[in-house]
């Protein structure tokens, strides 16, 4: 479902609720703005689901796992008990169907039409439209380069389209049923010779780890890093992956691109790779989400920010595809896109 079909459907649930409700709520829940609170979660669950939350310790538990409503507002509508109380309304909800799209000039990619998050606006052409702007301004042929949490695959590849026969992408991706896809879309492409990929996390030591992961879902991203002490969200999963530290993995150097999103756990790669970082100096896109960075890493964008500083990298916002302000912490609890560049020496 586009951003404009979900607006619309929201306006139309408020409608019957309006009277109830202040202007500033409504307005809130239309934009997405401002720090999630309690109320917020009680009138998702009344417009979206028609019924009161279980109980306080789930409210709780949504405050925590996000920061806006908009977040809040896409993992309710990911939920199979909205796709069962809404079975006509949205086109492609609850149906699986894999398929190839071609994502530019003889380049094609495996996606599952039910992801609608990352499969469906790959199709539709308007997937992460800046980072992949970004991507084919930086990335050049015949380099080294690594796509961290590669999801399905699509900028795995557009880099491998990039950098060519001579280069190589290293492609990181835990959850089996995203790396099996990106498997298919590198036999298909006969990128063999250039993409290897791993279907393990990446982290600040080698060994295991756990992922945590919807079984059921709109969105194929979203798994994060299971850590102990976590309680394991209704709906979710565990799987069993392996954990490699960057600098202990057989890398060809030097690397001049890195592309991350790791779902909060970016810190800990960073760590994993420090010696890769001061001696080969790659560009770096990486997404900051502080929702995320605090439950996988129990930081914050500055505290990420402030260590990349450490290995003398600027960051900076992603702007229509460029680095745009030099940032030193993100004001606003959403996510965003920043890149982070190597300062001069």
């Amino acid at each position: 479902m586009n951003s404009k079909a979900l607006v619309q459907y929201v306006v139309s649930r408020l409608r019957t609720v309006e009277a109830a409700l202040p202007s500033r709520v409504v307005r809130k829940w239309i934009t997405g703005a401002g720090q999630l609170s309690r109320q917020d979660v009680v009138w998702a669950y009344r417009i979206l689901l028609d019924r009161e939350p279980e109980s306080e310790a789930v409210i709780a538990d949504k405050l925590g796992a996000f920061g806006t409503t908009q977040q809040l507002r896409a993992d309710i509508m990911s939920s199979p008990e909205f796709r069962l109380l809404n079975p006509g309304n949205f086109p492609h909800t609850g149906e699986t169907g894999t398929v190839i799209t071609e994502i530019d000039h003889d380049l094609r990619l495996f996606v599952e039409l039910s992801d609608l998050a990352i499969g469906l606006n790959i199709v539709r052409g308007c997937y992460e439209q800046d980072e992949t702007a970004f991507v084919r301004r930086t990335v050049k042929p015949g380099q080294t380069v690594l796509d961290l949490g590669a999801n399905i695959g699509f900028f795995t590849m557009i880099m491998a389209s990039i950098v060519g026969p001579l280069g190589r992408v290293y492609a990181f991706e835990p959850l089996d049923r995203n790396a099996s896809l990106l498997q298919r879309s590198i036999a298909e492409n006969g990128f063999q010779d250039r993409v290897i990929l791993e279907r393990s996390a990446v982290g600040e030591v080698s060994g295991s780890a756990r992922v945590v992961f919807l079984e059921h879902t709109l969105n194929s991203g979203g798994s994060y890093l299971f850590d102990d002490g976590m309680e394991i969200p209704d709906g979710h999963g565990l799987q069993d992956v392996e954990m490699i530290a960057l600098d202990d993995y057989d890398l060809r150097h030097p690397v001049g691109f890195i592309k991350i999103d790791v779902e909060g756990a970016e810190p800990l790669a960073m760590r994993g790779a420090r010696r890769t970082l001061r001696t080969d100096r790659p560009i770096i896109l990486s997404e900051l989400n502080p929702v995320a960075l605090r439950r996988a890493s129990a930081c914050t964008p500055a505290d990420l920010i402030s260590e990349m500083r450490a290995l003398d990298y600027d960051c900076y916002r992603l702007e229509s595809g460029k680095p745009g302000d030099r940032i030193s912490d993100v004001q606003d609890v959403s996510l965003c896109s920043v890149v982070f560049l190597p300062t001069a020496r």
